[in-house]
């Protein structure tokens, strides 16, 4: 027995440095540190509201990218940029949102996660001829399934939904146009992420 362990230090003394950084890696994984990016795809729905605003939901496709780090095993915070763009009778119209969110595990063995944040979501409608801006921060609130398709790469379908609500204005070909502005974008889709 006392020849068997002081075999098994001998041979991890000696093991290649690749080996033990492979092994680091793998209990800083379980552990639920490093880096992960994702990206999505989803229909998106948005709404300015304001005093002059005619107050009708849009719908365009939306794409998003986000990176960021994993803080604990049941919790990944990071920053996400996206982007929406719906044209009709002439109106060309784009949103796009940049936010930092957390995105909490309730139980880490299991794919639900449920996300939180600030955003700050930008609204511009342009005919060609005038310019339309809206802008404000905001919560963002979220909820998503992760599914492993492999050790790196997971699926989620998602739901999320930003709404600028604070320091918001609307402006007229860059004149100010109303004094306060509500711009809310949701979200519905798929996201593909790599931890």
């Amino acid at each position: 027995m006392r020849n068997a362990a002081l075999l098994l230090l001998a041979l991890s003394l000696t093991a290649p440095p690749h080996v033990l950084v492979g092994q680091r890696r793998r209990e800083a994984s379980s552990a639920g540190g490093g880096f992960w990016y994702s990206m999505a795809l989803a229909p998106a729905w948005t709404r300015v509201t304001c005093d002059i605003c005619a107050d009708h939901r849009q719908t365009g496709l939306s794409a998003s990218l986000g990176l960021g780090g994993t803080a604990s095993r049941g919790l990944r915070v990071g920053g996400e940029l996206s982007g929406w763009r719906e044209s009709d009778a002439g109106v060309t119209q784009t949103l796009m949102a940049v936010s930092a969110s957390a995105y909490w595990h309730p139980n880490p063995r299991s794919g639900l996660y449920l996300r939180g944040g600030a955003a700050l979501v930008m609204h511009r409608a342009d005919d060609g001829t005038d310019v339309v801006t809206s802008s404000g921060i905001g919560p963002q609130l979220g909820i998503g399934y992760d599914y492993a398709v492999s050790r790196s790469w997971r699926v989620a379908p998602f739901a999320n939904y930003s709404i600028g609500v604070f320091g918001g204005d609307v402006k007229f070909n860059g004149g100010e146009a109303a004094g306060s502005a509500t711009v809310s974008f949701l979200q519905v889709g798929a996201s593909l992420t790599r931890r």
